[in-house]
């Protein structure tokens, strides 16, 4: 790590260890989106996991789906993931905003609120059509959501995580303000490993899109839009956003 703007290229080794220590639990969140899939009427033989990251969500859906593929813009992920799924599983290294497979599936996911990176309503629909060309007919797309305006504090939040590995240990501090119709999240990070001490700035600003805009951008995208407040077994608990194709 050093002084220069940060990527997942300097943080993808710790993105896993980070994440473990909240207790995040993936395969819970991949039995319960199936399990909704499934309660539509949408057989999953196929799924693509978009913005797929380390693959984690995509390994515990390659357990109870035949075919499984994931896409996602970081290299550096692509390779941890690579390594956990193996050859069998398809990863492509793409744009979330502007990306094309070629192919459909029954099922397409964006978890982790990874939707909320894009930089305005514009990206927003253009993320979700991409997404949305690439569900089959009588198919379903899933998306985690990134906060709606409703669930923001106005004086924002302060956290601290850490995490150890066999080679080192991490701490990332993060605080959260509200400025209009965008999040600007902070962050900074400290590791230690057998070389030495080294930390590294973030800063994010993400959009704060309400549920019935995001539904919009469904709409538009050709599918039947629709919100859950709630899916049991999602952590975040930011709702969900969902998408169906007509058979």
């Amino acid at each position: 790590m050093t002084a220069r703007a940060p990527s997942y290229h300097d943080l993808a080794g710790w993105y896993d260890a980070l994440y473990d220590a909240r207790g995040k639990d993936y395969d819970r969140e991949a039995r319960a989106l199936l399990e909704l899939a499934g309660s539509r009427g949408v057989a999953v033989t196929s799924l693509l996991d978009v913005a797929c990251g380390t693959g984690r969500h995509l390994a515990s859906f390659a357990g109870r789906v035949d075919e499984v593929a994931g896409s996602d813009g970081s290299a550096d992920m692509l390779t941890i993931a690579a390594a956990r799924l193996g050859p069998e599983v398809l990863l492509h290294e793409a744009d979330l905003r502007d990306f094309d497979l070629g192919r459909t599936f029954d099922v397409v996911t964006c978890l982790f609120s990874s939707i909320g990176h894009v930089e305005d309503a514009e990206e927003l629909d253009a993320a979700v059509a991409a997404m949305a060309r690439h569900v089959a007919p009588g198919g379903m797309l899933l998306v985690e959501p990134w906060l709606t305006p409703e669930q923001v504090r106005e004086d924002g939040v302060r956290d601290i995580v850490t995490a150890e590995q066999q080679d080192g240990v991490i701490a990332r501090v993060a605080s959260s303000r509200r400025e209009g119709g965008v999040l600007a999240l902070s962050f900074a990070w400290a590791v230690a490993t057998p070389g030495g001490v080294a930390t590294l700035e973030e800063h994010l600003r993400m959009p704060l899109f309400t549920a019935d805009r995001y539904v919009a951008a469904v709409d538009r995208a050709g599918l039947a839009g629709e919100w859950l407040d709630h899916l049991d077994g999602l952590a975040a608990g930011r709702g969900l956003l969902l998408g169906r194709r007509q058979p």
